[in-house]
């Protein structure tokens, strides 16, 4: 037994004693006296009840079913209670069987409303757990749709937003298992076909049949540096996807990195009879990390610069704004429609069949992207004759 309900049962029958002390005026000790048992005994009555009643209620299988039980069992004391108060009251057997037929008539009704509300109730708990079942199934688009204010209610919505997270959960390690599936063929593919040459050329060296010993070492050397290429953009990629952004940042120049950018990409924009142009309108001064700025360059103009026709230029504009924007320009076929979407996704190439052999992985893109949208700014592809990637980066004094 709770001390708690006794002490509300026991408050409840001190206050139900003085309000008729203040109505009734006892007259003497002993209507006192009989007064404290009619309103003493449903109290007792409730203590020795209340007990047998929570087992019975807890081993019931249906909520609706305890609810109603609950205020059946509830309305079944008060009318006994009642009743054995009105007995002792009234002086009329007449009026205290009309009484139990007006009490009787009163619990019918309580019992169909009380079966009518709590059937709602029901199943919405109901609900719940058909919900809980499909989850455990692996459905996670089941919803339990329950739009009530009360408790079930909110643990509808809480369980509605646990599996939401879930699904969303579920979706990004698909994704992760599609992008390391994505990974694993490309580079399969990637280093399939440099491999297969060097191994050509290195049998043919061995067996002396080389026509050309010299060409086929350029052949070599040309394969290791994209092989090494590769498992440079590859490394950059994977700290990239870990969320390590944590170089120093300070405050440089992007027209000064653009420069170094285009000197050191001179020799091979010389060999595929490409010129690099660099235009700026000022030292666009930005609060970043240098090495990151540096290889969105780089990789700009070295995806430009493969698919920049000999004999044309590949331009590189800075713009002080704010913000500092740059522009890659090549004359180029430039980015076919189909592809402009998932331009920056990794391993995408405008043209398929580029490969390691011409120095394209399909990470530049992807990993200009990661770095620009690290530092707060934006990457994009304009429209117009050729390939053109424009990107900004915000403006911003050191802390």
């Amino acid at each position: 037994m709770s001390w708690r309900l006794i002490g509300w049962l026991t408050a409840i029958v001190v206050a139900a004693f003085l309000l008729a002390e203040v109505l009734l005026h006892p007259p003497n000790g002993h209507e006192r006296l009989h007064l404290m048992l009619i309103l003493g005994a449903p109290a007792l009555i409730t203590v020795g009840l209340v007990p047998l009643l929570s087992k019975w209620v807890s081993a019931r299988t249906s909520v609706a079913g305890t609810v109603l039980l609950v205020g059946l069992c509830s309305l079944a004391l008060g009318a006994v209670t009642t009743s054995a108060a009105s007995n002792a009251m009234f002086l009329s057997s007449h009026d205290y069987r009309l009484f139990l037929v007006v009490l009787m008539l009163s619990s019918g009704i309580a019992l169909a409303v009380g079966s009518h509300l709590t059937r709602p109730l029901a199943v919405d708990i109901a609900r719940l757990g058909q919900v809980a079942e499909r989850v455990a199934a692996g459905d996670l688009t089941a919803r339990t749709g329950v739009g009530r204010a009360d408790e079930v209610g909110r643990t509808a919505r809480a369980v509605d937003a646990m599996v939401a997270s879930l699904a969303e959960a579920a979706s990004q390690r698909q994704r992760a298992a599609d992008a390391r599936q994505m990974l694993f063929t490309s580079i399969g593919h990637d280093l399939r076909t440099p491999l297969a040459a060097m191994r050509a050329a290195v049998e043919s060296l061995q067996d002396g049949v080389a026509p050309d010993p010299d060409r086929y070492f350029g052949i070599l050397v040309s394969h290791l540096d994209n092989v090494e290429a590769l498992l440079d953009q590859l490394v950059e990629y994977a700290r990239i996807e870990s969320g390590q952004n944590d170089r120093l940042r300070t405050r440089i120049s992007v027209a000064e990195l653009a420069h170094e950018a285009v000197e050191a990409l001179s020799p091979v924009a010389h060999r595929r009879g490409v010129d690099l142009e660099l235009e700026s309108d000022g030292p666009a001064l930005v609060v970043a990390s240098s090495t990151d700025m540096s290889r969105v360059l780089r990789n700009l103009l070295e995806n430009a610069i493969g698919h920049s026709p000999a004999g044309e230029a590949v331009r590189v504009a800075v713009h002080t704004g704010p913000p500092v924007e740059v522009c890659v320009l090549d004359r180029g076929p430039g980015f076919p429609d189909d592809f402009r979407d998932r331009a920056f996704d990794p391993f995408t190439r405008a043209d398929p069949a580029r490969n390691t052999r011409t120095g394209h992985s399909g990470l530049g893109l992807a990993i200009a992207r990661a770095l620009v949208e690290a530092h707060g700014g934006r990457i994009w592809l304009a429209t117009g004759p050729g390939g053109c990637v424009h990107f900004s980066i915000p403006r911003e004094e050191p802390t």
